[in-house]
């Protein structure tokens, strides 16, 4: 089958720059001596977490117990959940993983971690534990002070609990490169204190789990990180472009959409909108625009609404009602969570169908 045989909108996965992605972010962390343990919210898709295995990574990230969950059915065994998971509804359920995989969860509040102790003692299984911190994202996290130390204690000293370290995510480090250079350095600097902090109380911390995409290959500079988590890089998109940290070229996932319209003069449609691609604009470069249009650089993706894209078409160019284009998503997260399956390619033949499998799992 070819992808002129497939109806549009639908998303096409490239197995060829989705090997090379594989394979050069395993390599890195071999020669660094890094754990990978990749961010599979990206892709939601079992047969990616096992290649992303295959390669060399012990374990898997997930953000949502809905995903853990899928994941364990699809014979992963080793998860972690990087969401403060809140009720007795989610501890039951995460103790009724820990029965059956190797479950660990990154939290910030003691809270949390009692919760979690009480379920797991009662369902005699134990959970791993990691005190996540603030580093400058201010979206989740302690901050690195006396008062989350003794937090921290307290946490260790709960029954059922496997105390595993540190979690931090360095999201507010996306930028371009030379960006990144100024933001490592005072990265660095917050950790240190991190660290002397547990060090004066006597806390071991075997892991220090970290990383995002755009810092991914930088991550032997971060100090003490001993694992890290990137999702985005096992596709790529427009922003991972626009951050400097891939090339289009590197860009595993397209949208194939097809031209409907031509009517407005310097303008056309596609049948893919903000329910296909996901209405994400870029967080870094330029912030400007839908989308990329894989070998027509010269098109435009200004707007979207529901189930159009609009196209500025210039002068010297030249669309046609019917013609395919392939789009480059700005955040292919979300894009792919919006549909149910994606096309394996690899140039323009269909090679498999791969369902996304831990889409819509948000509890």
């Amino acid at each position: 089958m070819n992808i002129h045989d497939l109806d549009t909108p639908t998303v096409l996965v490239d197995i060829d720059t989705l090997g090379r992605n594989l394979g050069g972010m395993a390599g890195y962390c071999r020669v660094h001596n890094l754990t990978l343990r990749p961010h599979t919210k990206t892709h939601k898709i079992p047969q990616i977490a096992r290649l992303q295995m295959q390669y060399g990574a012990p374990g898997i990230t997930v953000a949502k117990l809905g995903e853990a969950e899928v994941m364990a059915d699809a014979g992963i065994n080793d998860i972690l959940i990087v969401y403060p998971l809140w009720g007795e509804k989610k501890w039951m359920r995460l103790t009724e993983l820990a029965k059956r995989v190797r479950i660990s969860v990154a939290m910030d509040s003691l809270q949390v971690a009692a919760g979690i102790s009480r379920a797991a003692r009662l369902a005699g299984v134990e959970v791993g534990i990691r005190l996540e911190f603030d580093t400058g994202l201010h979206r989740c996290g302690l901050s690195a002070n006396e008062e989350s130390i003794a937090i921290a204690k307290k946490i260790i000293a709960l029954p059922n609990l496997r105390w595993e370290g540190i979690s931090l995510y360095p999201g507010h480090i996306m930028g371009n490169r030379e960006i990144r250079e100024h933001d490592i350095p005072v990265e660095n600097a917050k950790l240190d204190r991190l660290y002397a902090l547990f060090d004066l109380a006597g806390i071991p911390y075997p892991v220090v789990s970290g990383g995002n995409t755009p810092a991914a290959f930088q991550s032997h500079r971060f100090h003490g990180v001993t694992e890290i988590r990137p999702g985005t890089y096992i596709f790529n998109d427009r922003n991972t472009v626009d951050a400097e940290s891939a090339t289009y070229a590197d860009c595993a996932v397209t949208v194939l959409a097809t031209v409907v319209s031509t009517s407005v003069q310097g303008n056309a449609v596609i049948d893919a909108g903000s329910k296909t691609l996901s209405a994400d604009t870029l967080l870094s470069g330029e912030r400007k625009h839908f989308g990329y249009v894989q070998g027509r650089p010269e098109l435009i993706l200004h707007d979207l609404s529901e189930e159009h894209g609009h196209l500025i078409v210039p002068g010297d160019s030249h669309v046609e009602v019917g013609n395919l284009l392939r789009i480059i998503p700005n955040h292919v997260c979300p894009c792919i969570n919006l549909h149910d399956h994606v096309f394996i390619v690899s140039g323009e033949k269909v090679v498999d169908h791969w369902s996304v499998a831990a889409r819509g799992k948000v509890t």
